[in-house]
Formats: C-alpha cells, structure tokens, sequence
C-alpha cells in the first residue's frame, strides 16, 4: 500500500472519535447498552448490520504458578511469544467472573475491572485490533466483495514517531503487510473501502474494534471468530452502502 496525501472520506471522518467531530453523546444509551453506544459513537448509521471485535487478554502459562502474583510496574517485561490468545468469555471464566458482553465493554472502557491482572496476564490492548481479526477481515473480504481498493488511516498515535496521521492507499490484499511497516506500531485506526459498503474504526482509546457492513460480511466474520467477534443490534434508519 502507498501513503497518500488527503483527508479521511467525509462519510466517516465524524465518526473518528479521535479526530472526528461527531458531540451526539447519548449517556443514558451508554449505561443500558453500551456495545450499541459504541457501535453509535463510532459507525454510520447506515449498514445492515454491525459488530464489535473484542480485543484478546493474553496469558504467559509458562511462569511457574509459585511465581505468579499482582502485577506490579516493576515486573520484568516477559516474551511477548510466550504469551497465548484468550478471548474475553473464557478469560472470565479463568477468574471466576460471569461474563455478559455489555458489562464487560463498560468495565474495559472505565477500567473496573471485576479482577486483578496478574503478573503473567497483558489485557486488551486499547487501540490494537488482534492480528488475528484483521486477517479474517482480510480473508472474509475477499471472499465475498473481492480484492477491494481500500484507505487506511493512522492515527499518529498509532505510528511509531507520534509526529503526524498517516493514510494510505491500496488494494485489501496489501493490508496484512502494511502492518508490518517499522513506523507503524499498532493496527489501522480506520480501514474503509472506495465502495463505501463496510468499515472498520479501532479507535485509540477502546479495547475493541468497531465494524459496519452488509448482513452476508458480518455473519461471516461472527462465524469465523466465535466468541471473539460479537454481532451488535442497532436501531437503524436507513440503508445506503452506496
């Protein structure tokens, strides 16, 4: 993919909380259902259907059990390829803790935790879709719609200079490599499609990705993911993927 000199497309540049100008703050939605507040803050309110990636905790099983204790600022930085994938239900059920999907995205977004993390855990990382999800969207994509021309937009939060946002141009293939860059340090804040029909927003501040899309690119990518990528009713009032 190549950088390009230009603005975010106006259909979801107010929808960049980071960057966007969107203020319609709905508090009293926030506490009854926060997965479609997100879904509101972040999403146009005119695809089919939407869902919420949840960003993965991550255990170390390698540590010795007599060495595992609270994690503190001063623990020793493990390997980060010595830490396995374990979705937000199952992580729940480690520690004890019934899961319920809103909930849960209200304590990840106020950092209410309803356990400690231990020394051999990362939990979700804000702004960093799982490589893992990116692929699948990649994959699912490309089933149904094609190699697609796409934009891709960094916040400069999420490059490694923290200097300036960086777009890029290209064809939805590319995008696995593009994360590989050396100035890139995280996943895209916002992967959307010339043809406008689906979108994705990682925003810098969330532990979970937001999407948008037509009904057959969503439930495949629910499928593909279970327990992973949750699919999110929304009120609607139209639909135009165009």
């Amino acid at each position: 993919m190549k950088p390009i000199e230009k603005d975010i497309e106006d259909w979801i540049k107010p929808y960049a909380t980071i960057v966007g100008e969107k203020k319609d703050y709905d508090l009293e939605l926030r506490k009854k259902n926060p997965a479609e507040f997100f879904i509101k803050l972040t999403i146009p309110n005119n695809f089919e259907n939407y869902a919420i990636a949840l960003h993965s905790y991550w255990i170390n099983y390698n540590v010795p059990k007599n060495e595992i204790k609270e994690s503190e600022n001063s623990d020793k930085d493990l390997p980060e390829e010595d830490f396995s994938r374990v979705n937000w239900k199952h992580f729940y059920h480690l520690k004890q803790v019934d899961f319920e999907l809103n909930s849960a995205i209200l304590n990840s977004v106020e950092w209410k935790k309803p356990f400690k993390q231990m020394n051999n855990e990362l939990f979700p990382g804000e702004g960093l879709l799982d490589e893992e999800h990116l692929n699948s969207l990649v994959e699912t994509i490309i089933e149904i719609y094609g190699n697609q021309e796409i934009e891709v937009f960094y916040t400069f939060l999420s490059t490694n200079d923290w200097e300036k946002d960086i777009m890029f141009s290209g064809k939805i293939t590319d995008l696995p490599s593009l994360i590989k860059k050396e100035n890139l340090r995280l996943t895209p804040s916002l992967i959307y499609p010339k043809d406008r029909n689906w979108v994705v927003n990682t925003d810098y501040d969330l532990a979970f990705t937001t999407i948008g899309g037509e009904k057959k690119f969503i439930s495949e990518l629910v499928r593909k993911n279970k327990n992973e990528i949750y699919q999110i009713e929304r009120k609607k009032t139209c639909y135009n993927s165009a």
